[in-house]
Protein backbone atom coordinates (compact mmCIF):
# COMPACT_ATOMS: atom_id res chain seq x y z
CA UNK A 1 0.00 0.00 0.00
CA UNK A 2 1.59 3.23 -1.13
CA UNK A 3 1.12 5.38 1.94
CA UNK A 4 3.65 7.69 3.51
CA UNK A 5 3.48 6.57 7.10
CA UNK A 6 6.00 9.14 8.34
CA UNK A 7 6.40 9.47 12.07
CA UNK A 8 2.87 8.44 13.05
CA UNK A 9 1.91 10.09 16.32
CA UNK A 10 -0.60 8.29 18.41
CA UNK A 11 -3.77 10.37 18.48
CA UNK A 12 -6.28 8.01 20.02
CA UNK A 13 -8.61 10.63 21.43
CA UNK A 14 -7.66 14.00 19.97
CA UNK A 15 -10.94 14.35 18.11
CA UNK A 16 -13.18 12.47 20.49
CA UNK A 17 -15.05 15.60 21.54
CA UNK A 18 -16.07 16.50 17.98
CA UNK A 19 -18.46 13.56 17.94
CA UNK A 20 -20.54 15.37 20.56
CA UNK A 21 -20.99 18.29 18.21
CA UNK A 22 -21.98 15.94 15.38
CA UNK A 23 -24.59 14.31 17.60
CA UNK A 24 -26.00 17.74 18.44
CA UNK A 25 -26.25 18.60 14.76
CA UNK A 26 -27.93 15.34 13.78
CA UNK A 27 -30.14 14.74 16.80
CA UNK A 28 -31.06 18.22 18.00
CA UNK A 29 -30.68 21.08 15.54
CA UNK A 30 -32.41 19.50 12.58
CA UNK A 31 -34.27 21.41 9.92
CA UNK A 32 -32.99 24.98 10.54
CA UNK A 33 -29.69 23.98 8.92
CA UNK A 34 -31.28 22.48 5.81
CA UNK A 35 -29.20 24.59 3.44
CA UNK A 36 -25.99 23.57 5.17
CA UNK A 37 -26.79 19.91 4.70
CA UNK A 38 -27.55 20.54 1.04
CA UNK A 39 -23.97 21.80 0.74
CA UNK A 40 -22.26 19.04 2.73
CA UNK A 41 -24.17 16.01 1.43
CA UNK A 42 -22.04 13.30 -0.14
CA UNK A 43 -22.95 11.23 -3.21
CA UNK A 44 -22.39 8.10 -1.09
CA UNK A 45 -26.08 8.00 -0.25
CA UNK A 46 -27.52 4.90 -1.85
CA UNK A 47 -25.09 2.57 -0.10
CA UNK A 48 -26.71 -0.19 1.88
CA UNK A 49 -24.47 -2.08 4.23
CA UNK A 50 -23.88 -5.72 3.25
CA UNK A 51 -24.57 -6.40 6.92
CA UNK A 52 -28.16 -5.23 6.42
CA UNK A 53 -30.78 -7.27 4.61
CA UNK A 54 -32.78 -4.09 4.18
CA UNK A 55 -32.38 -0.42 5.02
CA UNK A 56 -33.15 0.61 8.57
CA UNK A 57 -36.49 2.31 9.14
CA UNK A 58 -35.88 5.48 11.13
CA UNK A 59 -39.61 6.05 11.57
CA UNK A 60 -39.72 2.80 13.57
CA UNK A 61 -36.90 4.01 15.81
CA UNK A 62 -34.56 1.21 14.83
CA UNK A 63 -31.01 1.46 16.24
CA UNK A 64 -28.41 2.77 13.81
CA UNK A 65 -24.67 3.39 13.62
CA UNK A 66 -22.49 6.23 12.41
CA UNK A 67 -18.78 6.39 11.58
CA UNK A 68 -17.11 9.65 12.55
CA UNK A 69 -13.93 10.59 10.68
CA UNK A 70 -11.77 13.54 11.69
CA UNK A 71 -9.65 14.57 8.68
CA UNK A 72 -6.42 16.53 9.18
CA UNK A 73 -4.94 19.22 6.95
CA UNK A 74 -3.06 16.58 4.92
CA UNK A 75 -6.25 14.72 4.09
CA UNK A 76 -5.51 11.85 6.49
CA UNK A 77 -7.95 10.65 9.14
CA UNK A 78 -7.02 11.86 12.60
CA UNK A 79 -9.96 10.11 14.23
CA UNK A 80 -12.05 7.04 13.53
CA UNK A 81 -14.98 6.60 15.87
CA UNK A 82 -18.00 4.30 15.87
CA UNK A 83 -21.20 5.76 17.32
CA UNK A 84 -24.30 3.62 17.87
CA UNK A 85 -27.70 5.07 18.77
CA UNK A 86 -30.53 3.14 20.40
CA UNK A 87 -33.67 5.22 21.08
CA UNK A 88 -35.38 2.48 23.07
CA UNK A 89 -32.45 2.42 25.48
CA UNK A 90 -32.30 6.22 25.28
CA UNK A 91 -28.53 6.23 24.94
CA UNK A 92 -25.54 6.46 22.63
CA UNK A 93 -22.37 4.37 22.70
CA UNK A 94 -19.10 5.80 21.42
CA UNK A 95 -15.97 3.82 20.55
CA UNK A 96 -12.74 5.55 19.54
CA UNK A 97 -10.45 3.45 17.33
CA UNK A 98 -6.75 4.38 17.53
CA UNK A 99 -5.41 5.34 14.09
CA UNK A 100 -2.56 2.82 14.39
CA UNK A 101 -4.99 -0.07 14.92
CA UNK A 102 -4.01 -3.02 12.74
CA UNK A 103 -6.94 -4.28 10.67
CA UNK A 104 -7.57 -6.18 7.46
CA UNK A 105 -8.49 -3.56 4.88
CA UNK A 106 -11.78 -4.35 3.10
CA UNK A 107 -11.53 -5.48 -0.55
CA UNK A 108 -7.89 -6.35 0.10
CA UNK A 109 -5.66 -9.05 1.53
CA UNK A 110 -3.58 -6.40 3.29
CA UNK A 111 -3.38 -5.90 7.04
CA UNK A 112 -2.66 -2.26 7.72
CA UNK A 113 -3.55 0.71 9.89
CA UNK A 114 -7.21 1.69 10.08
CA UNK A 115 -6.31 5.16 8.80
CA UNK A 116 -5.04 3.64 5.54
CA UNK A 117 -8.57 2.59 4.57
CA UNK A 118 -9.54 6.23 4.12
CA UNK A 119 -6.37 6.96 2.16
CA UNK A 120 -7.12 4.09 -0.20
CA UNK A 121 -10.86 4.41 -0.67
CA UNK A 122 -12.28 7.34 1.27
CA UNK A 123 -15.27 7.12 3.59
CA UNK A 124 -16.79 4.11 1.83
CA UNK A 125 -13.74 1.88 2.31
CA UNK A 126 -13.43 3.10 5.90
CA UNK A 127 -17.03 2.06 6.54
CA UNK A 128 -16.49 -1.35 4.96
CA UNK A 129 -13.29 -1.94 6.92
CA UNK A 130 -14.92 -1.11 10.26
CA UNK A 131 -17.91 -3.30 9.38
CA UNK A 132 -15.59 -6.18 8.62
CA UNK A 133 -13.53 -5.67 11.78
CA UNK A 134 -16.45 -5.61 14.23
CA UNK A 135 -19.10 -7.52 12.29
CA UNK A 136 -21.70 -4.75 12.49
CA UNK A 137 -23.37 -2.55 9.87
CA UNK A 138 -22.22 1.06 9.55
CA UNK A 139 -25.24 2.99 8.32
CA UNK A 140 -23.90 6.53 8.03
CA UNK A 141 -20.72 8.53 8.17
CA UNK A 142 -19.73 12.09 9.02
CA UNK A 143 -16.28 13.50 8.22
CA UNK A 144 -14.98 16.71 9.76
CA UNK A 145 -11.95 18.77 8.75
CA UNK A 146 -9.64 19.59 11.62
CA UNK A 147 -9.54 23.22 10.49
CA UNK A 148 -12.97 23.65 12.03
CA UNK A 149 -12.03 22.75 15.60
CA UNK A 150 -12.35 26.15 17.19
CA UNK A 151 -15.30 27.09 15.01
CA UNK A 152 -17.35 24.15 16.28
CA UNK A 153 -17.31 25.20 19.92
CA UNK A 154 -17.58 28.89 19.04
CA UNK A 155 -20.60 28.15 16.83
CA UNK A 156 -22.62 27.03 19.84
CA UNK A 157 -21.50 30.02 21.91
CA UNK A 158 -18.86 28.28 24.02
CA UNK A 159 -19.20 25.78 26.85
CA UNK A 160 -18.93 25.68 30.65
CA UNK A 161 -16.84 23.00 32.40
CA UNK A 162 -15.97 22.10 36.00
CA UNK A 163 -12.17 22.15 35.98
CA UNK A 164 -10.55 19.86 38.58
CA UNK A 165 -6.98 21.14 38.19
CA UNK A 166 -5.49 24.64 38.13
CA UNK A 167 -3.08 24.75 35.18
CA UNK A 168 -1.72 26.78 32.27
CA UNK A 169 -1.24 25.42 28.77
CA UNK A 170 -0.64 26.83 25.30
CA UNK A 171 -0.81 30.42 26.55
CA UNK A 172 -4.09 29.85 28.39
CA UNK A 173 -4.72 29.70 32.14
CA UNK A 174 -7.44 27.42 33.49
CA UNK A 175 -8.48 28.13 37.07
CA UNK A 176 -9.90 25.36 39.21
CA UNK A 177 -13.68 25.39 39.36
CA UNK A 178 -16.42 26.28 36.91
CA UNK A 179 -15.02 28.07 33.85
CA UNK A 180 -16.33 29.25 30.48
CA UNK A 181 -14.41 28.16 27.38
CA UNK A 182 -14.42 29.37 23.79
CA UNK A 183 -13.20 27.19 20.92
CA UNK A 184 -9.50 27.99 21.29
CA UNK A 185 -9.62 27.49 25.05
CA UNK A 186 -11.56 24.22 24.78
CA UNK A 187 -8.91 22.83 22.44
CA UNK A 188 -6.09 23.72 24.85
CA UNK A 189 -8.10 22.42 27.82
CA UNK A 190 -8.33 18.98 26.23
CA UNK A 191 -4.78 18.78 24.93
CA UNK A 192 -2.86 19.33 28.18
CA UNK A 193 -1.12 16.17 29.37
CA UNK A 194 2.26 17.01 30.96
CA UNK A 195 0.77 18.56 34.11
CA UNK A 196 -2.02 16.01 34.48
CA UNK A 197 -1.45 13.91 37.67
CA UNK A 198 -3.69 11.14 36.31
CA UNK A 199 -1.91 10.98 32.96
CA UNK A 200 -3.82 9.98 29.84
CA UNK A 201 -6.85 8.96 31.87
CA UNK A 202 -7.17 12.47 33.28
CA UNK A 203 -6.90 14.03 29.84
CA UNK A 204 -9.54 11.66 28.51
CA UNK A 205 -11.87 12.69 31.31
CA UNK A 206 -11.52 16.35 30.30
CA UNK A 207 -12.36 15.41 26.74
CA UNK A 208 -15.39 13.42 27.83
CA UNK A 209 -16.52 16.43 29.86
CA UNK A 210 -16.20 18.68 26.83
CA UNK A 211 -18.25 16.24 24.75
CA UNK A 212 -21.04 16.29 27.30
CA UNK A 213 -21.05 20.07 27.55
CA UNK A 214 -21.06 20.50 23.77
CA UNK A 215 -24.08 18.21 23.58
CA UNK A 216 -25.94 19.87 26.44
CA UNK A 217 -25.21 23.37 25.19
CA UNK A 218 -26.13 22.48 21.62
CA UNK A 219 -29.35 20.83 22.72
CA UNK A 220 -30.49 24.12 24.28
CA UNK A 221 -29.69 26.31 21.28
CA UNK A 222 -32.66 28.44 20.29
CA UNK A 223 -30.96 31.45 18.69
CA UNK A 224 -31.18 31.86 14.92
CA UNK A 225 -27.75 33.50 15.10
CA UNK A 226 -26.32 30.25 16.43
CA UNK A 227 -28.08 28.30 13.68
CA UNK A 228 -26.46 30.52 11.09
CA UNK A 229 -23.01 30.06 12.65
CA UNK A 230 -23.49 26.31 12.83
CA UNK A 231 -24.59 26.18 9.19
CA UNK A 232 -21.50 28.11 8.10
CA UNK A 233 -19.23 25.83 10.11
CA UNK A 234 -20.86 22.74 8.62
CA UNK A 235 -20.55 23.96 5.05
CA UNK A 236 -16.86 24.69 5.53
CA UNK A 237 -15.83 21.58 7.41
CA UNK A 238 -18.25 18.64 7.16
CA UNK A 239 -19.28 15.91 4.71
CA UNK A 240 -21.96 13.28 5.35
CA UNK A 241 -24.20 10.79 3.57
CA UNK A 242 -27.16 11.52 5.87
CA UNK A 243 -30.01 12.90 3.77
CA UNK A 244 -32.27 15.74 4.81
CA UNK A 245 -35.26 13.42 5.20
CA UNK A 246 -33.18 11.06 7.34
CA UNK A 247 -31.93 13.95 9.42
CA UNK A 248 -35.48 15.08 10.17
CA UNK A 249 -36.52 11.54 11.15
CA UNK A 250 -33.50 11.24 13.44
CA UNK A 251 -34.28 14.60 15.01
CA UNK A 252 -37.89 13.60 15.66
CA UNK A 253 -37.29 10.04 16.86
CA UNK A 254 -33.83 9.86 18.43
CA UNK A 255 -32.95 13.12 20.13
CA UNK A 256 -33.71 11.87 23.67
CA UNK A 257 -30.76 9.49 23.34
CA UNK A 258 -28.42 12.49 23.29
CA UNK A 259 -28.81 12.88 27.04
CA UNK A 260 -27.02 9.61 27.82
CA UNK A 261 -23.62 8.82 26.32
CA UNK A 262 -21.54 5.77 27.20
CA UNK A 263 -17.87 5.62 26.22
CA UNK A 264 -16.43 2.23 25.29
CA UNK A 265 -12.75 1.62 25.98
CA UNK A 266 -10.82 -0.79 23.77
CA UNK A 267 -7.59 -2.36 25.03
CA UNK A 268 -4.64 -2.93 22.71
CA UNK A 269 -0.86 -3.25 22.73
CA UNK A 270 1.78 -1.42 20.72
CA UNK A 271 3.73 -3.86 18.54
CA UNK A 272 6.30 -3.52 15.79
CA UNK A 273 5.49 -5.70 12.77
CA UNK A 274 7.73 -5.69 9.69
CA UNK A 275 9.33 -2.48 10.91
CA UNK A 276 6.02 -0.66 11.47
CA UNK A 277 4.40 0.16 14.80
CA UNK A 278 0.76 -0.85 15.19
CA UNK A 279 -1.87 -0.92 17.89
CA UNK A 280 -2.81 -4.60 17.99
CA UNK A 281 -6.25 -5.56 19.31
CA UNK A 282 -6.45 -9.19 20.40
CA UNK A 283 -9.21 -11.41 19.06
CA UNK A 284 -10.78 -11.72 22.52
CA UNK A 285 -11.00 -7.94 22.83
CA UNK A 286 -12.48 -7.56 19.34
CA UNK A 287 -15.07 -10.19 20.28
CA UNK A 288 -15.91 -8.30 23.49
CA UNK A 289 -16.36 -4.98 21.67
CA UNK A 290 -18.35 -6.68 18.91
CA UNK A 291 -20.72 -8.09 21.54
CA UNK A 292 -21.27 -4.68 23.13
CA UNK A 293 -21.98 -2.98 19.80
CA UNK A 294 -24.20 -5.77 18.47
CA UNK A 295 -26.26 -5.83 21.64
CA UNK A 296 -26.71 -2.07 21.59
CA UNK A 297 -27.75 -2.15 17.94
CA UNK A 298 -29.96 -5.21 18.54
CA UNK A 299 -28.06 -6.85 15.71
CA UNK A 300 -27.20 -10.53 16.12
CA UNK A 301 -26.37 -11.76 12.64
CA UNK A 302 -23.19 -13.88 12.61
Amino acid sequence: MNVNRGADKRKKYRWLWISGFVIVIVLVVGYPIYQAFQAIKDPLRERQSPYREEQIDLTKKEPFSLLLLGIDTNGRPDTTMVITVNPEHNNIKMLGIPQDTRVKIARSKNWDKISDAYQEGGAELSMETVEQFFGIPIDYYVSINTDGVEELVDAIGGITVENQLDFSYDGQHFAKGKIQLNGEEALAYMRMRQLEPNGEEGRQQRRYEVIGEVIRTGANIRSLTHYDQIATTLMNNVKTNITISEMIKIKNNYKEAVQHIDHISMEGTAEKINGIYYEVIRAEEVKRIKGILQKHMEYFRD
